[in-house]
């Protein structure tokens, strides 16, 4: 390990997580036309489902070009994170060092609750505040595809908008070639992986896009992805696993059942924050056998990070919060920091637009801010902006990156309902509706001449809560993926031995500054 101590030695500046919700402000443009950066409206569902891959069953695999990864980023075996990070810099929480993205943050638990050693974790690690959604403790999702999709790239990482960072972009993912059989047995046994954390695994349908999910992609080739040779891949660095949104691969078609769900483990063990170990009894090992008849878990004490050729890629802090060691690693103490121990989950979540009023009035022209306070008593959940214009629905949008305001921009006039929707891990919904205004030449006015309205309101909550519209919010807001191409089998396992350079950082989306405090709980 004289290498991995040389890097730990000269590391310099930390580097903020790439993966977490950044703030950046969102505007959704209701002019004809106009670009919005997603779309008012969800696409409707398309491509194979589960129930289809028994047509894709044997089908052979294809190799394609390889592709070319921007500077800046580097392949450690099945992970691939910033250079920086491959060279020893610690991992911090954007919370610590961006104001923008500090405001509106809520209290968690820090190193004082969750680090065996707090004296020894360095500075923005743990801090104990949180974007509202990814607080601690938290539950979650883990989204088997087995049907492949459209992959999108140059926008991080986002699993509800099939963004990856390490894809094609544009180059239809292809869908798994194992059988229906067999996806069901890897997706059994990957469940019973996480089974000590309240993290369920679901492969039948896709979640609905407001719920935070990871994603990996079961099947296909390496050369499907921007990624080098391996058997399976994923982004690394998201220390803390703040992104909740992120997109891994398992390059597996016909191997073992274990072998798959070692991979798939692995890769999504990655997403959150997990490095590679010595030792050939665990899933987070480099190195291990991988056609062995083994399933694997997760480690239970502290083992030595690997440094492949020289280079960390570990999440150093994390592991002196637990282990007292940046070269150690220990498995299960790192998930448990985040997640939940299992069982219902028995609380529904609630949410309140506070601005504008129910009943404002605005004029043609005016912006308007809508904001929300969303609440739960775990993390892992999200919310959206429903928007109806004379009873007809004109957008459904979530909050990727937990903004708690949208600016609504270019709105024709007629009368409004915003319904803002927040769902937990448990798929329980809350909704809170109001009725707003927007008067202009075409619409009504309440007296000859007259306007009460004032422009960009800020009013506080409005006092009561208003209906919904009838849609299912999980079928409005679930997308459906794009038909692949038939591929097959991977090379090796996730203990692939490639370099390469990632695609881009920052996963982040929709995001306001001037944020909303969480009600006090």
């Amino acid at each position: 390990m004289s290498s991995m101590t040389l890097v730990l030695t000269f590391a310099t500046a930390a580097v903020v997580n790439p993966y977490a919700p950044d703030a950046r402000p969102v505007v959704l443009d209701f002019k004809p036309g106009a670009y919005n950066e997603v779309p008012l409206l969800p696409a409707p569902e398309h491509g194979p489902t589960f129930a289809d891959l028994a047509a894709y069953e044997g089908s052979p695999v294809i190799e394609k070009e390889p592709g070319t990864l921007p500077p800046g980023w580097v392949q450690l075996g099945g992970m691939v994170v910033p250079e920086a990070v491959a060279q020893g810099a610690p991992v911090i929480s954007p919370l610590t060092a961006r104001p923008e993205v500090a405001a509106g943050k809520v209290d968690g638990p820090g190193i004082e609750e969750l680090c065996a050693y707090p004296d020894a974790v360095p500075g923005g690690i743990y801090p104990g505040t949180f974007r509202p959604g990814t607080e601690y403790p938290r539950r979650g999702t883990i989204y088997m595809n087995y049907t492949g999709g459209l992959l999108l790239n140059g926008m991080g990482d986002n699993s509800a908008e099939n963004w990856s960072a390490l894809a094609k972009s544009g180059a239809p993912y292809p869908v798994y070639t194992g059988g229906e059989e067999r996806a069901i047995a890897v997706a059994q046994a990957v469940q019973a992986d996480f089974a000590d954390w309240a993290l369920r695994v679901v492969y039948l349908e896709r979640p609905p896009k407001v719920l935070p999910f990871a994603m990996i992609m079961m099947g296909g080739h390496y050369s499907d992805t921007l990624a080098g040779p391996s058997g399976g891949v994923a982004p690394g660095a998201d220390c803390e696993d703040l992104g909740m949104r992120n997109v891994c691969f398992a390059f597996v078609n016909d191997e073992s059942t274990s072998n798959q769900a070692n991979i798939a483990s692995q890769e999504i063990g990655h997403t959150m924050g997990l490095g590679h170990t010595e030792g050939n009894d665990r899933v987070m090992a480099f190195g291990y056998d991988t056609y062995a008849p083994i399933d694997m878990g997760f480690g239970g004490e502290c083992t030595s990070i690997i440094a492949v050729q020289g280079q960390s890629g570990a999440c150093l802090g994390v592991n002196k919060c637990h282990c007292n060691d940046g070269e150690l690693q220990h498995d299960k103490l790192t998930l448990s920091a985040i997640y939940a121990p299992p069982g219902p989950d028995v609380v529904p979540p609630e949410i309140a637009i506070t601005t504008p009023e129910d009943g404002a009035v605005f004029q043609e022209g005016d912006k308007m801010v809508v904001a929300f306070e969303p609440w739960d008593d775990f993390g892992g959940y999200g919310w959206k902006l429903m928007v109806k214009h004379d009873g007809e629905l004109v957008a459904d949008v979530v909050d990727y990156n937990a903004t708690l305001e949208f600016t609504l921009s270019n709105l024709p006039a007629g009368t409004y309902e915003l319904t803002a929707l927040v769902m937990d891990q448990a798929e329980q919904t809350a909704e809170h509706t109001i009725t707003v205004t927007v008067e202009g030449s075409s619409a009504p006015t309440t007296s000859a001449g007259e306007s009460d309205s004032e422009g960009d309101s800020e009013g506080a909550t409005g006092g009561t809560e208003g209906d919904t519209d009838d849609a299912d919010p999980s079928s409005s807001s679930s997308d459906g993926d794009s038909d692949g191409a038939s591929e097959t089998d991977a090379e090796d396992s996730c203990a692939c031995k490639s370099d390469g350079a990632p695609a881009g950082a920052a996963w982040g989306l929709l995001a306001l500054l001037g944020l909303r405090r969480r009600r006090a709980r």
